[in-house]
């Protein structure tokens, strides 16, 4: 199902919400990202946990991820909010946004709608975990 569709599960469904494999984007938008943590919070036990990967856009100079970046920033959107689509062979499917965020956006993210970043895993490099914890709304 699509992440969009959460909101079919009951009440404590889940204790923890796996998000490996850069699966933060799927939220799409910092807006995007709000509502769909709200749904994940009506939907998670009282000690739930998301584990969430994701990748810092600014560890990079790359002069075309910079450019983006700033397109995107005079654009109203947030830096690392990816305009995609996926191809497979013949098979093309629909754009859609992608989000990546650094460790201080998705702690902006998280702020005041009931999750917390409990720490943080770096690997090196861009890319890191965050295991995040259900706290009041």
């Amino acid at each position: 199902m699509s992440i969009t569709q959460v909101g079919e599960f009951k009440p404590d469904s889940f204790d923890t919400i796996i998000m490996i494999g850069n699966n933060f984007g799927l939220f799409g938008s910092f807006d995007g990202a709000r509502l769909l943590l709200r749904e994940f919070h009506r939907i998670t036990s009282s000690g739930g946990l998301i584990i969430a990967e994701s990748n810092d856009p600014y560890k990079t100079d790359n002069p075309f991820h910079l450019q983006y970046h700033e397109l995107n920033r005079q654009g109203g959107r947030m830096a690392g909010q990816l305009r995609i689509r996926i191809r497979f062979q013949k098979y093309v499917g629909d754009w859609f946004d992608y989000l990546i965020v650094s460790r201080d956006e998705m702690q902006d993210i998280l702020r005041g709608i009931g999750w917390k970043v409990k720490e943080f895993l770096g690997f090196g490099g861009s890319s890191y975990i965050a295991v995040i914890e259900k706290g009041a709304l």
